[in-house]
């Protein structure tokens, strides 16, 4: 049986200053949604680890499951070899955080398999030094992200919220994004407030968590791919509240006021990009 690993979309998105680390502060708030990959661990006589990928591009040392993995064996001087295999069905260089929460599930499961007995805290410092994404994916549902994303404040009253996710079918690179950015340095402007959005999610109040989505990115991405912005005003003409771009992109999701209007609108635009996918949060 595989175990899901679950994507993430960014209701909120602010990057702050970059560190000489190469890593950027960032404030957020992240939740996981349906879309998963599915990873199947399991141990091996030879002392290694093996990665196989449903995508064989990803069967390499790139891979951030594989470098998981690596981590641990290392750092805990583990004497047992392991293969795990992943089914990919979330989207590459997305903004969906894929490859970072297969990342999290391999820490995760292997904590287990190898008996290490490491504590929530620990495994996010490891987290950590995989990527930004990494750490959110070692708790659950909804959470405020700062730091280089290895400050985590839950959000505990998090709830479902039906969204589509939309992505155009090409690739954006996270990096790429953050050194555009950087040059760029783009004058922002919203009145989406992250406190605000906390409360609404924790009040489940859907309209005001509609009014305050924002992600630094977007100026960035949009500028580049004027699909993007396509995009967010097929959802919005088809009833979402509102409309934003995840992670670096180039996917964006509308999030919607029932699973009927989502529906709806799910039907009406399912063919008309690449991947379509009618889902929520979880």
């Amino acid at each position: 049986m595989g175990i899901n690993s679950y994507a993430k979309i960014n209701l909120f998105l602010k990057i702050g200053k970059k560190l000489s680390s190469g890593y950027h502060n960032i404030q957020g708030v992240m939740q996981r949604i349906e879309l998963s990959d599915s990873l199947s661990i399991e141990p091996i006589n030879e002392d290694k680890v093996i990665v196989e990928c449903t995508n064989k591009e990803l069967e390499n040392e790139n891979n951030l499951a594989y470098k998981a993995a690596l981590l641990l064996k290392k750092k805990f001087k583990v004497r047992h070899g392991v293969r795990i295999f992943i089914e990919k069905n979330i989207p590459i260089e997305a903004g969906l955080g894929g490859g970072s929460s297969d990342a999290a599930t391999a820490l995760l499961n292997l904590n287990k398999l190898w008996g290490l007995k490491l504590k929530e805290r620990q495994l996010v410092e490891l987290a950590a030094q995989l990527g930004s994404d990494v750490p959110f994916f070692i708790g659950e549902n909804a959470a405020l992200v700062e730091g280089i994303g290895d400050e985590i404040k839950r959000i505990k009253k998090s709830f479902s919220i039906n969204i589509i996710l939309i992505n155009p079918g090409f690739r954006v690179s996270t990096k790429w994004a953050y050194s555009a950015f950087d040059k760029q340095k783009p004058r922002i402007k919203t009145k989406a407030d992250i406190k605000n959005l906390i409360k609404a999610i924790e009040k489940k109040d859907i309209k005001e968590i509609a009014n305050n989505l924002h992600n630094d990115f977007e100026a960035i991405v949009t500028k580049k791919y004027k699909v993007i912005n396509e995009i967010k005003n097929n959802l919005l003409r088809n009833d979402a509240l509102n409309a934003c771009v995840s992670g670096s992109g180039p996917t964006v999701f509308g999030i919607y006021n029932s699973i009927y209007e989502a529906r709806e609108a799910f039907f009406k635009i399912q063919y008309d990009y690449p991947f379509v996918f009618l889902t929520k949060t979880i």
